[in-house]
């Protein structure tokens, strides 16, 4: 019986020496990757006034820099591509939880789609896994994929995924290049399609709503609420017509705790598939007229003093 817990205890010191050498996976994967903004984030290095919050409609549509030239407001895109709700509620979070909180939020809401199932918008997990090393991103994910977190504090490979064993140096493909101010605007096609603008009104029902989806919305407001946090809910361009039903779900949810921008119906331009990349999402030059409304607003209707 000894001679067994002997051969047992060594067994776990080699298990554990091995399993710290994983430590260098781990740090490789983050210095691999190249999309930094949620390193930043969990590095306590976004300290900014106004934080653009959401999906692709976020990244693509409005350009940061732009806004904090001319409004003189520091200002950070923390939208991620392919993310839903949940993960929205996740990186503003974790920005409080490690930055000074900003004055501002403007979260991008995605027309109609923001409730409700689609599988283009996700929980990213993927942006988590490459930084493993840090506490508060091995344990969200833990949680997301309902592991025993106790074995993450001290066995490294239970951090650890395919994704981490990829350490070839990461880099911004010409769709997803991050400018310094954490934007991503499309500067060429990269849909050949012919876009026909749809004119028809879409009847939004909350019969499909997610009550996960719904939380982490209502999530989102709370937490800013609890900070002091001007939070605008933003509805960018669609190659498509302003669904009202689904706006005035969201005012529903909302109420009168937040602001609302919805953008300029009567600008033609959001009706010329020359200013969009898909039904979706803006060119740059789009981007840049959208970004002019935003800058209009704020400088109009907010003040941050």
């Amino acid at each position: 019986m000894k001679k067994f817990a002997l051969r047992l205890l060594l067994f776990a010191a080699i298990f554990l020496i091995y399993d710290k050498l994983f430590i260098i996976v781990a740090r490789r994967s983050a210095e691999a990757e190249v999309d930094k903004r949620l390193e930043y984030l969990v590095k306590g290095e976004i300290n900014k006034d106004i934080i653009i919050a959401g999906s692709s409609t976020g990244s693509r549509d409005i350009i940061a820099k732009k806004v904090e030239k001319e409004t003189g407001y520091s200002i950070y895109n923390l939208c991620f591509p392919g993310s839903g709700v949940e993960f929205h509620e996740f990186v503003m979070n974790t920005l409080l939880k490690f930055n000074e909180a900003p004055k501002l939020v403007l979260l991008m809401v995605d027309d109609d789609i923001e409730l409700v199932h689609h599988a283009p918008l996700i929980f990213r997990k993927d942006r988590l896994y490459p930084l493993v090393q840090y506490p508060p991103i091995w344990k969200e994910l833990a949680r997301q994929e309902n592991t025993a977190p106790y074995l993450s504090s001290f066995i490294m490979l239970q951090r650890l995924s395919k994704y981490n064993f990829d350490l070839r140096a990461k880099s911004f493909s010409p769709m997803d290049t991050v400018f310094a101010c954490g934007s991503m605007p499309v500067s060429s096609k990269t849909d050949d399609r012919v876009l026909e603008y749809n004119a028809d009104e879409r009847n939004y029902t909350t019969d499909k709503e997610l009550p996960e989806k719904v939380a982490a919305f209502e999530g989102i407001i709370e937490t800013c609420q609890a900070n002091n946090i001007r939070l605008v809910l933003v509805f960018p361009p669609i190659f498509s017509t302003h669904s009202e039903s689904f706006e005035k779900r969201i005012r529903q949810l909302a109420g009168d705790r937040v602001a609302y921008y919805v953008y300029n119906r009567e600008n033609l331009i959001y009706r010329d598939e020359d200013y969009f990349n898909d039904e979706t999402h803006l060119m740059r030059d789009g981007a840049l007229v959208f970004t002019d409304e935003i800058i209009q607003y704020l400088e109009s209707e907010i003040s941050l003093q």
